[in-house]
């Protein structure tokens, strides 16, 4: 049920995304709600429905940011795929570890992009996007990894099969 719901809630991250986020941010850098999203989702569930999630998720963003069409994918990909090999599924209520990913996931993100952005001849200023992207979003998501953990938590749950017993 878990790869059902990354549809919706992804495409909603992404209004919320190219709608919201621009109004709030600091220089170049605003919360990432997908990377967020993706995260969440990845601490949660198993390995296969968080990479769901981060397919899904990466090509909602690059629809919505105009960068080719997968990079995003394969970077949530990479970056998700890294905090399940390291740390697995989380309990719900966990209050330390989602901020923490949050700060470490959105640098890696950034720095995979940035890589792959270069491969693919577009001119990126690097220490440019480092302090201004990448700083100020680290701060938001580590603001605000911890609701949006907790949100999709009862999602999640929600999506699990009740234990019937007699």
């Amino acid at each position: 049920m878990g790869r059902y719901l990354s549809l919706p809630i992804l495409v909603v991250a992404a209004i919320l995304q190219s709608t919201v986020v621009p109004a709030i941010r600091i220089g170049g850098g605003g919360p990432d709600l997908i990377l967020m999203a993706v995260l969440s989702w990845m601490l949660l569930a198993d390995t296969q429905e968080g990479i769901v999630w981060a397919m899904v998720g990466g090509i909602v963003q690059d629809l919505i940011s105009g960068i080719p069409t997968g990079t995003s994918a394969l970077a949530l990909v990479v970056v998700a795929f890294g905090v399940n090999l390291t740390l697995g599924s989380v309990a719900r209520n966990n209050l330390i570890l989602p901020p923490v990913v949050a700060v470490l996931g959105t640098v890696v993100y950034h720095l995979i992009l940035i890589v792959l952005l270069s491969i693919l001849g577009r001119n990126v200023a690097i220490l440019y996007v480092l302090v201004y992207v990448t700083l100020p979003t680290m701060a938001y998501n580590f603001v605000l990894m911890l609701p949006v953990f907790r949100l999709l938590g009862i999602a999640f749950g929600a999506s699990r099969p009740r234990r019937v017993t007699l």
